[in-house]
């Protein structure tokens, strides 16, 4: 059995990977599916797909409007620096080697643990600070801007820097299509040797803005040193903040409080008088619709964090995982359930690592144990949600395991339901807006069968626990019907522009390979 999956359109694509995706989707429908062994529980618990090589250790990806995945972290040996390489995969053409590409970072800027999002404008990728050697020592920052083009697949050093070196740091994409850079550590604390001094540990506390036209300005009175600086629980450590339904930045941090951010002119920062659990910075937190956070605090805890009032942050129990899953990674699905794979119980090591995953589905907030994994995905892996429903993950290391890897997890919803483990044919879109639509928008979509669904989910951006990016919403259809008439979310504050997944689902409940739908 072969999953459906559409051809990804690229304005200069290289001709030799038009011709070989175009042979494989005339072959195999464009499949990246490989055949699975039957199982009964693929409907229910899902099933991971084979071991696959990956040319680096995929630390931060994002998902570009052509399909394609933009990932950086290591070198082709998974040594810790992305200075020299970085590499896309086009899931259109599998996972053999043809379908990745390692392309030279004649930037020379170590993205090794920089911050990420898409700009929504041009669908390029910006890439903030990162590593820097300073006498022989890593895990410095720098300063640098960097963009990544997919019509030409070059990574753009930009001229002007950053007023603060960050590494470790979070992009916001905010309403206006500017971008709000948060927390990253400057210096790391060394002790220092007999021929090298020692540095004291610094942070950036001060946030920064990315205007529509590539120009900056620092937030300079919205400095928080426990927001997403020194303090807070090491909130400068790729600090949890999302673009509230006001347009304000929510800001949860890793030892409990919550903030809000006004990025008006220089800035204002508010602390909340709520709190939750207290957490770590390695375990996930992901917006799985408008307004509400799904948090993994410690303790296997989870919360669900609901900022949509105008008051305080409401907090509710999410129930509990069954295992600790530090370095873990959550991704929202394409039915809006929340996947969570990968982690350890004893951190990045490899006595407690937890093999299977875990679905918490927010209908009943519940969790449920899913499918079990080859192998360990601890700190410095990935998860993300690809155009046909099913989510890449990967990497990890390079230490204790250099992860120079990835595995597919193939959702319950993409197979049959009469325990076969064969995968359930698919509804297609047949046609669907191609130009950019805006918020509280009316728009048509038509499919092969009769639409039962529509979700919309923004495309991902993932790195260190942290899914920055990805947002999810049901949209409603007045009946099932081939042709159906849905309304785009109401405006920027709860759907930020740019570059959405759009599924259609059948009465069955399985969903149709994406299109890609520009908000803005």
């Amino acid at each position: 059995m072969t999953l459906e999956h559409s051809l990804p359109i690229k304005g200069n694509w290289h001709l030799k990977h038009l011709l070989v995706a175009l042979a494989l989707f005339l072959t195999f429908h464009g499949s990246i599916a490989p055949t699975l062994a039957s199982g009964s529980e693929a409907h229910v618990k899902g099933e991971f797909g084979p071991l696959h090589a990956w040319p680096i250790i995929p630390i931060a990806m994002m998902l570009m409007p052509d399909g394609r995945v933009f990932s950086y972290g290591t070198t082709p040996l998974g040594v810790q620096t992305a200075r020299m390489h970085y590499a896309i995969w086009d899931p259109a053409l599998g996972t053999a080697p043809g379908a990745y590409e390692v392309l030279p970072n004649t930037t020379y800027t170590d993205l090794f643990c920089a911050g990420q999002a898409l700009i929504p404008d041009t669908g390029h990728g910006l890439v903030v600070g990162g590593d820097a050697i300073i006498n022989t020592q890593r895990n410095y920052a720098n300063d640098h801007i960097n963009i990544f083009d997919p019509e030409t697949d070059t990574l753009t050093r930009q001229t002007q820097n950053m007023a603060f070196k960050r590494w470790y740091a979070t992009v916001v994409t905010m309403p206006n299509g500017e971008h709000a850079i948060l927390g990253g550590r400057n210096d790391k604390p060394f002790a220092g040797t007999a021929t090298i001094p020692a540095t004291v540990a610094t942070y950036s506390p001060i946030p920064e803005m990315r205007a529509k036209d590539g120009t900056w300005r620092s937030l300079s009175s919205a400095s928080g040193t426990y927001a997403y600086g020194e303090l807070g629980g090491q909130s400068w450590f790729y600090p949890r903040a999302w673009v509230d339904p006001r347009g304000k930045i929510f800001i949860l941090t890793h030892n409990g409080p919550f903030y809000k951010l006004d990025t008006t002119g220089t800035g204002t920062l508010a602390k909340y008088t709520k709190r939750t659990v207290i957490s770590r910075t390695n375990l996930p937190s992901i917006m799985f619709a408008p307004g509400l956070i799904l948090s993994v605090r410690q303790g296997n805890v989870a919360v669900v964090v609901d900022i949509n009032g105008s008051g305080e942050p409401v907090v509710t129990s999410a129930g509990s995982l069954s295992k600790d899953r530090q370095f873990g990674n959550a991704t929202v699905l394409a039915d809006g359930k929340v996947w969570v794979n990968g982690g350890s119980s004893t951190g990045n090591d490899m006595v407690g690592a937890a093999y299977d995953s875990e679905l918490w589905d927010p209908a009943t907030n519940t969790w449920m144990t899913t499918a079990v994994a080859t192998t360990p995905r601890l700190y410095h892996s990935t998860s993300l949600l690809l155009p046909d429903g099913s989510v890449f993950t990967g990497g990890g290391g390079p230490n204790p395991v250099k992860q120079l890897n990835g595995e597919i997890y193939y959702p319950p919803y993409l197979f049959k339901t009469d325990g076969s483990g064969e995968f359930a044919p698919r509804p297609q879109i047949i046609d669907a807006p191609t130009s950019m639509i805006t918020w509280d928008q009316e728009f048509s979509i038509e499919a092969s069968d009769s639409i039962a669904r529509v979700t919309l989910l923004r495309v991902g951006a993932a790195t260190h626990a942290f899914n920055n990016e990805t947002r999810f919403y049901d949209l409603a259809i007045p009946q099932t019907a081939n042709i159906v008439t849905v309304r785009s979310p109401e405006s920027a504050n709860v759907a930020p522009p740019g570059f959405y997944l759009l599924f259609v689902w059948d009465a069955s409940g399985v969903p149709s390979v994406a299109k890609f739908i520009k908000i803005g």
